[in-house]
C-alpha cells in the first residue's frame, strides 16, 4: 500500500475547480491515491472562506461531502502548533502554509500542494 496524502488548499482548489489550471493533474492524483487524503483543521477553513464567497452551494452540505471524503480532518494539537512555529521561524512562509505541512508531518503522509516553495519547504523538513 502507498503512503498517506494529506492536502493542502492549493491543491483541493485544483481538484474542486474545472476551470483551473492544475485541475486535471489535481485529478490524475487524485485517481492514483491508495485512500482518502487527510486534510488539516486549518485548510477546511480555506476552503470554507472560499465557498462562502461563492454560489457553490450549501455550506453545510459541502462540510458534509468535505467530511466524506477526506479522512481525517486533522485537528490542530499543541504538538502541530509547536512544530508549525519552528517551520515557521526557520523558512520563509506563511504561518497557514507551516500548520499544513505541520499537519502532514505528524499524519505521516505525503502533501499534496501546487505551491512549489511550500513543497520545498515540507521536503526539508520530512
Amino acid at each position: 500500500m502507498g503512503r498517506k496524502s494529506h492536502a493542502d488548499t492549493s491543491w483541493l482548489i485544483a481538484l474542486l475547480n474545472p476551470l483551473d489550471i492544475s485541475h486535471k493533474l489535481a485529478m490524475r492524483q487524485l485517481e492514483e491515491l491508495n485512500a482518502p487524503a487527510s486534510i488539516s483543521t486549518f485548510v477546511l477553513a480555506e476552503l470554507m472562506v472560499s465557498f462562502e464567497k461563492s454560489d457553490i452551494g450549501s455550506i453545510p452540505v459541502t462540510l458534509r461531502e468535505i467530511e466524506k471524503s477526506f479522512s481525517p480532518i486533522v485537528e490542530l494539537s499543541k504538538e502541530i502548533a509547536i512544530s508549525a512555529a519552528q517551520i515557521r521561524s526557520s523558512s520563509k512562509i506563511t504561518l497557514g502554509d507551516a500548520i499544513v505541512i505541520a499537519s502532514a508531518l505528524d499524519q505521516d503522509s505525503e502533501l499534496l500542494t501546487f505551491d512549489k516553495n511550500m513543497k520545498a519547504v515540507y521536503e526539508r523538513n520530512k
